[in-house]
């Protein structure tokens, strides 16, 4: 394995069984196609008595899935971090601050894309959700990974995942936290979203449950 650079992101490396191989740097492990661990969290909430979530739009700038829908914040973990360690990623993405026992641990998921930057992206990734009731301009973003959050009523979101509407409408802040922050729409249809549609179709699922109160929530 690749012994660390200053300044370069280094990630464990993981084989098809989930076995630690050793620690590489981040853009040798895109390159090469190894599993290696991502935090991912769901941020749910009621809006007037209506399930919701939190989404985030990706910056224009993101290398992979540039400007689509994806879930509230998620990123790598780094060598020797745990799960939960990634709750960081709330803080830098939405500037939101949480306590690790705030956050719901679902799971572990296995996730395989191509993530449009030529290569096979392969993800051990821890999947949290967390209950936030800020309003969206309560956000602050980091604009160079997220240009907008949006209001997501999660039984529209589940009837277009499963072809029952063709779009559904979201209201959103776009810039939230700066000075240039405004409100905004968008009319969404399936390719407006990071894909994964099984994956997206849990996730929901399990934040309805969540903000119902119901058990076991799992993914």
């Amino acid at each position: 394995m690749t012994d660390s650079a200053p300044g370069v992101e280094m990630l464990d490396v993981f084989d098809d069984m989930g076995r630690h191989l050793g620690v590489k740097p981040r853009h040798e492990v895109h390159q090469n196609g190894d599993w290696h661990r991502v935090f991912h969290c769901q941020i749910a909430t009621s809006r007037s008595g209506v399930p919701t979530v939190v989404l985030q739009r990706r910056s224009d700038e993101k290398a992979a899935f540039p400007g689509l829908l994806d879930l509230s914040a998620a990123g790598h973990l780094e060598a020797g971090e745990k799960p939960v360690d990634g709750i960081r990623e709330l803080t830098e993405e939405l500037g939101v601050v949480a306590d690790e026992d705030e956050l719901v641990l679902l799971g572990e998921r296995r996730l395989v894309d191509d993530s449009g930057e030529g290569h096979l992206n392969k993800e051990l990734t821890s999947v949290f959700l967390l209950k936030d009731d800020r309003p969206l301009g309560e956000y602050v973003l980091q604009l160079s990974e997220v240009d907008a959050v949006f209001d997501a009523p999660i039984k529209d979101l589940l009837r277009l995942f499963a072809n029952n509407l063709d779009q559904i409408t979201l209201t959103g802040v776009k810039g939230a936290g700066s000075p240039e922050a405004t409100p905004t729409s968008l009319n969404a249809t399936l390719d407006d979203f990071v894909p994964g549609t099984s994956y997206w179709v849990n996730l929901l699922v399990m934040c309805e449950r969540f903000l119902n109160g119901d058990q076991p929530l799992a993914i």
